[in-house]
């Protein structure tokens, strides 16, 4: 969790960017929404989901200390933070968009799904201690799903394209 914190915790900076780069025009209206309404989500919605994070690393015994020092965070973990922030700071939207929302929170619901019932049922987490898992299997189907349009739909050359699919 101490890794896993500095790969999510930031995950509203990059959609961030990607909102930053999203131009500000009719045509794209709708996936700017979208990035922010993630944005918010992640951020000020009823618990921020990095709180959640900590909660059930604080029930697997570290301290919130630990997991927001970021000298706890292995290098690889590092390398995908920083290729997070590299995508959506530089890369077109519709490409970031495919990368970080399609590429990553789109697979997080098939992770979890897996995990949640092992947490509860062999190692006695309760509901309140996992909620942040519970939470991103229903909402990281949404943002996945909704991702996806936004690059079948922005995606419309074949450059773009191909660089989605990269």
């Amino acid at each position: 969790m101490e890794n896993h914190y500095h790969y999510v915790g930031p995950f509203a900076e990059y959609l961030a960017y990607i909102y930053h780069n999203t131009p500000d025009v009719e045509k794209y209206q709708s996936a700017k929404d979208f990035i922010l309404q993630n944005m918010y989500e992640e951020e000020i919605a009823a618990t921020r989901h990095t709180d959640l994070l900590i909660r059930f690393a604080e029930a697997c015994g570290t301290t919130r200390e630990r997991v927001k020092d970021p000298h706890n965070m292995t290098p690889t973990t590092l390398g995908l933070q920083s290729w997070c922030y590299a995508v959506a700071s530089r890369e077109n939207f519709v490409v970031a968009t495919a990368g970080l929302v399609v590429g990553l929170e789109s697979q997080v619901p098939s992770i979890y799904r897996r995990q949640t019932p092992v947490l509860r049922e062999k190692y006695g987490f309760t509901d309140d201690e996992i909620e942040f898992f519970d939470l991103h299997i229903v909402s990281d189907e949404i943002h996945g799903e909704r991702g996806y349009k936004i690059v079948l739909e922005h995606a419309d050359t074949p450059e773009l394209q191909q660089q989605c699919m990269h």
